[in-house]
């Protein structure tokens, strides 16, 4: 099996200095919105539980330069506890992990961090073990506050609510297949 990279060029930034504000621009449209769920549900499957997770504040001086470094920093914490309490050894010997995927909100002045989400499980993981390791991954993650939210994936419009705020609240780090 070949991998392929592909890197955008200089050049290919339509003319704009910064093209950022012009793809935050083009989530709104809901041609591209619905090829970015698409997207999602192809390269995750079928999710099996959706969730959302809130951090604790941030105190000091640091609360605005470091928030969004921090969530994600606690995210990656969670996710690896997450797969290797699934998985044990598996997880990082044998590349075994959940189907994953989460997008950030709260980055304002004066607004509280949260991760918004969806995990599918692979057949051979009970659901009884994952939310046993979920909560435990949730409780080592000094971070997180007792504010989260676990539930069976039943919504379809969930995926569609994780990306209410734009492109901008995706991070490529936690969008992952999974094993099957």
């Amino acid at each position: 099996m070949q991998n392929f990279s592909h890197r955008i060029s200089s050049d290919c930034t339509l003319g704009l200095k910064n093209p950022m504000p012009a793809l935050n621009n083009l989530t709104s449209n809901k041609k591209l919105r619905a090829t970015w769920i698409n997207f999602l549900r192809h390269v995750i499957g079928e999710p099996t539980y959706s969730f959302t997770l809130t951090l604790l504040p941030i105190q000091g001086p640091r609360r605005n330069s470091t928030k969004l470094q921090d969530a994600i920093n606690a995210l990656s914490w969670f996710v690896n506890v997450l797969n290797s309490k699934c998985f044990g050894h598996g997880y990082r010997r044998k590349g075994i992990e959940l189907g994953f995927y989460a997008s950030i909100e709260g980055l304002g002045a004066g607004e509280q961090p949260h991760w918004h989400g969806v995990i599918r499980l692979p057949a051979k993981l009970s659901k009884e073990k994952f939310i046993n390791a979920f909560v435990h991954a949730k409780i080592k993650t000094k971070r997180f506050g007792s504010q989260f939210d676990l539930q069976l994936y039943y919504e379809r419009n969930w995926l569609e609510y994780t990306m209410k705020t734009g492109i901008n609240s995706v991070q490529p780090d936690f969008l992952r297949v999974g094993t099957l």
